[in-house]
């Protein structure tokens, strides 16, 4: 895209009403002085692509995709202008589209390198990997230093889960483009994908300093970030930077939840099932906003609308597991915490709940059953560590207790440290082991 000396109007209009705001009114204010631009100048291509960038960051795909082709007829067609029409249909997830809207850059050569960054991407969107590194690596060998064929080859490992190739080819086009957020947002979700937290978090702040306005980016660092006042103002920023994302909305949802806000988490969960009533995390969090309410009819209706949509889901199963503990059955809520740990074997969480419930009702041998299977699989959570300290510690077991502990203050991952020190200093020097009365129940598989 040619860069002018000359100050456009429309450039004016958006400098005057600055960057995006927070709010949705602010949004809407860009968008309004950018639509007045392009009224105002109808052959000046820079306006209506202006303008169709603006609807496409804003998820306002039909429109991006009329102001966009405006722009690409009165550059004449020109490749990259079409590409950038392509990329509303990239951003639709349809693969159909994208192959048709990659067609008119093959009619004017079908081995130009935009031509095949295209279907690259296409094939992308239709999850075929293997089929746009056919292509990538086609425009690669003529140009190592193509920006867009990289960006779509990091797309493409990110996507395989190979770290390192995807890790190489966001670098190399970062070197190209460092003013460019998209290759520090690649490596964002990479290192994301790859439970690799702090680095994801460094590469999406680093993004975010060079696109501070990105919905995208807003909502990837404040998922990442978890809970706190700073996630919920970047998921607050993506949702009103794109206001029909549902995925966003959930994910602040979520957020507030965690805060308390049953209000705010009910009005997000309930606006993402007004865009997308077949998402099943919306309702699934409308079933936790009732059960935190102490409405657990309620609770019910939502979780199983949720099961029908998703049946072993299990974040379904956990939510089960606390609308039973909400009606007092503890044999029940201990057994969805079960499934929801066979559904997902890679996350404690439920395990280390169900273990925490059992020691809340005096069953250590239960409570241990359930750490055993923790530790099984990761042998340094320090919370499991800590949990076992706690089981010893009913068993009056002072050494073990003591070697649990301080196992736990060496382990891997969240720990709440300074309930575990104060643990350890309240442990008696000796006592005697107590005899463990047998349990009903046993241990969990």
């Amino acid at each position: 895209m040619p860069r002018l000396a000359v100050v456009r109007p429309w450039v004016a209009i958006a400098l005057a009403v600055g960057p995006l705001g927070s709010s949705a009114a602010a949004q809407q204010t860009r968008i309004a002085a950018l639509e007045a631009a392009a009224r105002n100048a109808p052959a000046d291509a820079d306006a209506h692509a202006a303008l169709g960038h603006a609807y496409l960051r804003a998820g306002r795909l039909r429109e991006a995709r009329a102001a966009l082709q405006r722009a690409a007829s009165l550059r004449r067609q020109a490749p990259e202008a079409v590409f950038d029409v392509a990329r509303v249909a990239f951003a639709s997830g349809d693969y159909r589209a994208s192959r048709n809207a990659c067609r008119p850059l093959e009619r004017a050569g079908r081995d130009a390198p935009l031509a095949r960054v295209c279907r690259a991407r296409a094939f992308l969107v239709w999850n075929r990997s293997a089929r746009a590194f056919e292509e990538l690596e086609a425009v690669l060998a003529a140009d190592p230093q193509n920006l867009e064929a990289l960006l779509a080859l990091g797309d493409a490992h990110r996507i395989r889960a190979d770290v390192a190739a995807a890790e190489d080819a966001y670098r190399r086009a970062a070197a190209i483009a460092p003013q460019r957020a998209d290759p520090r947002l690649g490596l964002g979700r990479l290192y994301a994908a790859a439970g690799r937290r702090e680095e994801a978090i460094r590469e999406l702040r680093g993004a975010l300093s060079l696109d501070p306005e990105h919905p995208e980016i807003q909502y990837e660092l404040g998922r990442l970030l978890g809970e706190g006042e700073e996630a919920r103002a970047l998921l607050r920023a993506a949702v009103s930077g794109r206001p029909a994302w549902a995925e966003a909305q959930v994910a602040l949802g979520q957020q507030l939840l965690l805060s308390g806000d049953t209000d705010g988490a009910e009005r997000a969960f309930t606006e993402a099932i007004q865009l997308q009533p077949t998402f099943a995390e919306a309702h699934l969090g409308l079933a936790r906003v009732h059960i935190a309410r102490g409405a657990p009819d309620a609770a019910e209706a939502s979780l199983q609308r949720a099961t029908e949509l998703v049946p072993n889901s299990p974040g379904n199963a956990r939510a089960a597991a606390e609308l039973a503990l909400a009606r007092g059955r503890i044999e029940e809520a201990l057994e969805h915490l079960r499934r929801a740990a066979d559904l997902d074997p890679r996350d404690p969480g439920p395990l280390l709940e169900a273990a925490r419930l059992a020691l809340r009702h005096g069953r250590d041998v239960l409570a241990a059953g359930f750490l055993d299977r923790v530790l099984q699989a990761h042998p340094d959570r320090a919370e499991a560590l800590a949990l076992y300290g706690d089981v010893m510690v009913v068993r009056r077991d002072v050494v073990a207790a003591r070697g649990y502990y301080e196992r736990a203050l060496r382990g891997a991952g969240p720990l709440d440290r300074a309930r575990v020190q104060t643990a350890l200093q309240q442990l008696p020097a000796q006592a005697p082991r107590r005899e463990r009365p047998p349990e009903l129940a046993t241990v969990p598989r």
